[in-house]
This record gives C-alpha cells, sequence and structure tokens, in this order.
C-alpha cells in the first residue's frame, strides 16, 4: 500500500488563511459601504439643492402670476432681467404649451432635447428627479416641478433646474482609489497583527508538539515545560503526560517479559543443541535417523539465534551509550566472514577493503551488527549467487556496505524492514526464517554509535545495505596485507 503525502495545510496557516480573508472583505466591505454612503449624502445634497432653487422659482411665479396675460408677461419679463445668485447648470421656465420662456444657462443641443422630453413625464405636478446618461457627456440631475395657480390649481409654468453629477462621479472614483488604498493597508496591518496574535496563541501548542516529536519507542520520559497555557491545551498536555507514563511502564513491564523469557529459554535450547550435536557423532546412526537430528538442530539453532536476538533487542531499547575502544572494522569484517563461510555454501563471497578503518564502538555489538547484514544476505540469495562487501573511509566516515543479487524487497515494504518484528514478505519466505529483528537490531546498533544506515533495494535484481559509521580515531596501517586489500573471489 502505498502512502499518500498529506496536503493539508497546518491548523495555524488554516486560521492565518481565514483571518487574512475575513479582515480583507470586511475592509472592502467597509469601503463599499462607506463609498455608497458618501455618494448617497452628496447626491441627496444635490437633489435638495436642485429642489430648493426650483421651488423658489415656483414661489415667485404662482404668487405674482394671475389669469391675466399682462401679469404673466410682466412676471416673467421681470425674472428674464435678473441675475439669479442661485442659478445651477441650468435653470428653464416653460409655458404650459412647452415653449422655453426663460432658460439660465447654456448645455449642448443633445442635452437640450432630452430636458424637452422630461417635461411631459408623469410626476412633474408634484415634482420629478431624473438622471441623463448621454454619451460623451457628463451625467445631469433634472428636477421639473408644474407651477400652478393655487386658486384654479391651473398650470401656470413648468420650472426644470439641471445639475451636473460630474461631481459625484469624481468623488465616487476617488472613494474607490481612496478606499481600495486604505482597504489593502489596513487589511495588511490587521493580517499581521492578526498573524502575530496568532503565533503567539499557538505557541503552547507548538511548544506540545516539538515535545511529541522527540518522543520515540525508545524515549517516553520526555516532560513537557511549565508554561501557562489556556485551560484546553494545559488538559492535553496532562493527558500527553498520563500516556507517555502509561506507555513507558507497559512497554518496561513487556521488555522485561521479553528479556526474562529471552534468558530462561537459552538454557534448555543450548542443553538442546549440545544433546543433539552429541547424538550426530554416533557412528551407529542410519541416514533417516541422521537426517532427522540434522533437522532438529537446525530448528534448535535458529531458536537460539532468534531468542539472542530478543534479548539482544531488550538490552538495545534500554542501552543509551555502547562501551567505546578501538575496532578495526577491516580486522572485523574478515571475522564475521570467517564465521559466516559455512552458512555460505554456494555463494561467491567478494570482500573489497583496501586499507584498515579504525572508529570507537562496542566490538561485540559492532560484530552482531555485521553478522546480521550478512546473514540477511546470504538467507535471501540463492544457490549460484553473489554477495559483495566492501569498507571505505569517505570524509571522517567508515562506509560498510553489504551487496546481494538475491530476491530483492519490493518497494512498498522497503521503508518497514527496520522495524523490529516485520518481515518484508512472509508469503515467499520459508517458516523458519527468524522473527524479523534482524535489521531492527542492526539499526539498533548503529545510532547507537552515532552512524545511519540505508537500505537500497530492487525485487529480483538485489539489495544492497549500507552503513555509515563516524570515525572519531582514524588510523591507517601500511602494511603489505593492507596495501592488497581485495580478497580473491571464492566460490564456497
Amino acid at each position: 500500500m502505498f502512502l499518500r503525502k498529506n496536503l493539508t495545510p497546518s491548523l495555524r496557516i488554516q486560521f492565518s488563511l481565514w483571518f487574512g480573508l475575513a479582515i480583507l472583505v470586511m475592509m472592502f466591505l467597509t469601503t463599499f459601504m462607506a463609498q455608497q454612503v458618501t455618494v448617497w449624502s452628496i447626491e441627496r445634497s444635490t437633489d435638495e439643492a436642485l429642489q430648493k432653487r426650483a421651488n423658489m422659482i415656483a414661489a415667485i411665479i404662482s404668487s405674482d402670476i394671475t389669469t391675466d396675460e399682462e401679469s404673466y408677461i410682466q412676471v416673467m419679463n421681470e425674472l428674464a432681467g435678473q441675475e439669479l445668485p442661485f442659478v445651477p447648470l441650468l435653470l428653464r421656465i416653460i409655458s404650459p404649451r412647452g415653449k422655453v420662456i426663460i432658460e439660465f444657462g447654456r448645455v449642448p443641443g443633445p442635452i437640450i432635447q432630452s430636458l424637452d422630453s422630461q417635461v411631459g413625464l408623469p410626476g412633474v405636478s408634484d415634482g420629478r428627479f431624473d438622471s441623463l446618461h448621454l454619451a460623451g457627456m457628463e451625467s445631469l440631475r433634472v428636477y421639473t416641478i408644474a407651477v400652478s395657480d393655487p386658486r384654479t390649481r391651473q398650470t401656470l409654468a413648468l420650472v426644470q433646474a439641471v445639475e451636473s453629477l460630474g461631481q459625484v462621479e469624481q468623488a465616487r472614483g476617488q472613494l474607490w482609489r481612496n478606499g481600495i488604498l486604505a482597504g489593502l493597508t489596513g487589511g495588511i496591518l490587521a493580517i499581521a497583527t492578526g498573524l502575530f496574535l496568532i503565533r503567539r496563541g499557538f505557541r503552547p501548542l507548538q511548544t506540545i508538539l516539538d515535545t511529541i516529536n522527540e518522543v520515540d519507542y525508545n524515549n517516553l520520559k520526555a516532560r513537557l515545560q511549565e508554561e501557562t497555557r489556556p485551560a484546553e491545551l494545559e488538559q492535553l498536555a496532562k493527558s500527553l503526560m498520563a500516556m507517555w507514563q502509561r506507555l513507558d511502564m507497559a512497554i518496561s513491564a513487556k521488555q522485561k517479559v521479553i528479556g526474562s523469557l529471552s534468558h530462561d529459554l537459552r538454557t534448555p535450547l543450548t542443553a538442546l543443541q549440545g544433546h543433539l550435536e552429541v547424538l550426530l557423532l554416533q557412528p551407529s546412526l542410519n541416514a533417516d535417523v541422521r537426517n532427522s537430528l540434522e533437522r532438529m538442530l537446525s530448528e534448535t539453532r535458529r531458536l537460539i539465534r532468534m531468542v539472542k536476538n530478543l534479548l539482544l533487542n531488550v538490552q538495545l531499547e534500554s542501552l543509551t551509550a555502547p562501551a567505546t575502544e578501538q575496532v578495526n572494522l577491516k580486522e572485523l569484517l574478515d571475522e564475521v566472514v570467517g564465521d559466516m563461510w559455512v552458512l555460505a555454501r554456494g555463494l561467491e563471497v567478494v570482500v573489497t577493503a583496501p586499507q584498515d578503518v579504525i572508529i570507537d564502538g562496542d566490538r561485540d555489538l559492532l560484530k552482531q551488527m555485521l553478522l546480521n547484514i550478512v546473514d540477511n544476505a546470504i538467507k535471501f540469495t540463492p544457490k549460484g549467487g553473489l554477495i559483495g562487501l566492501t569498507l571505505a573511509g569517505e570524509d571522517g566516515w567508515a562506509v560498510l556496505d553489504v551487496s546481494d543479487n538475491g530476491r530483492g524487497i519490493p518497494d512498498e515494504r522497503l521503508p518497514h524492514v527496520m522495524e523490529a518484528f516485520y518481515k518484508a514478505d512472509t508469503s515467499r519466505h520459508p517458516a523458519g526464517e527468524g522473527a524479523g529483528l534482524g535489521l531492527a537490531i542492526v539499526k539498533q546498533i548503529t545510532e547507537l554509535h552515532g552512524g545511519q544506515v540505508d537500505v537500497q533495494s530492487l525485487e529480483w535484481v538485489g539489495t544492497s545495505v549500507t552503513v555509515r559509521l563516524p570515525v572519531k580515531k582514524p588510523e591507517v596501517c601500511d602494511d603489505k596485507a593492507g596495501e592488497t586489500g581485495e580478497i580473491a573471489p571464492k566460490t564456497l
């Protein structure tokens, strides 16, 4: 099963994004509302001014004109001769028949035609507002009102006041620009402030997460720092510490049980192995009995190795630092190859070690590490296969590589091969191939020595295990054997 990378952003990033988005939306909504209110206020002031001026002219006409034609002409002449200080862009007085009697101000011809069409629209008796939008010209606001005789209700004239909306449009554009600028500036400041507050608010949670990242199977004694936390996070911290304590107690109990059982099993298994070996020395055994005893001895040896690995695994989990001495890895490699010689029958083993590589470490643990790697290579390489062992020093590191051309490991199982009790593919392995602790012990020993281990494999092509250990006190021997370095390939 393939693992998919989690692309969900962290909670802090989500909060930051939502907070920033909310601030920007609020700023732009506030800017839009302020712009609308300001424009509405300017438009209302323009309407009030138009209405006031038109009503003043209407009041003069309705108070001075009678049904007498002479009074009508007299009033109009008097108005035409006056210089009204409150005249807007255009002020017109129109007869009931639609003829313009008086006109203060000038506008282009197309506008006059549109204004004439407003006179006959319904609602002018009580006063009517209209807006004119002509291509290539400023928008206009028009107020038209009919002037009637108070007594006869007869229409005496129509008054039409016109004002430009250019100021309103200009104000609207300026408000948008200023509002957007202020919104962006305020939004950025608000987001920066919010991110700072979110970061401070998440600091206790980040401290908990950092501590959790430090906790693993071998380190369950981590403790959270004493600091002021919100009630929810304080409860979480107490629950985590209690859980770690319970896990530590459970793992310690498990290690004691496994260690005790492993230790108790070693004695009877060793005795059983000795008795089987003694029986096999009897010359009077027939072939069937000898084959049965050899199989029993093989299984007993396998059980002894498993028990030994179980006990070693428990010991390594409780070990914080290994004993140190100078260890010549080249000599240790030759020794391991000699010990595994019998098991490698039918395999070609090539060892390449150009020089001695000296490191500080626990010799017994390092030998066990090498034995486990070589044992794995032997178990999973078919007869006639090749196993290569290479030792070199590179930039302060001792690099040991064990490769084979065996069955390999499937890609989806490769990341788990160094987990305790994990078997790469039990469906294809013989029933008696161990408990899956070999590479887990290799990793434990390597990390105890401050090193790194890497496993590369291609299915049905082969596997390569590379161990890098720090060289604290390097020493190079110049004897002739060291210069030769390579042991000739041997078929066992």
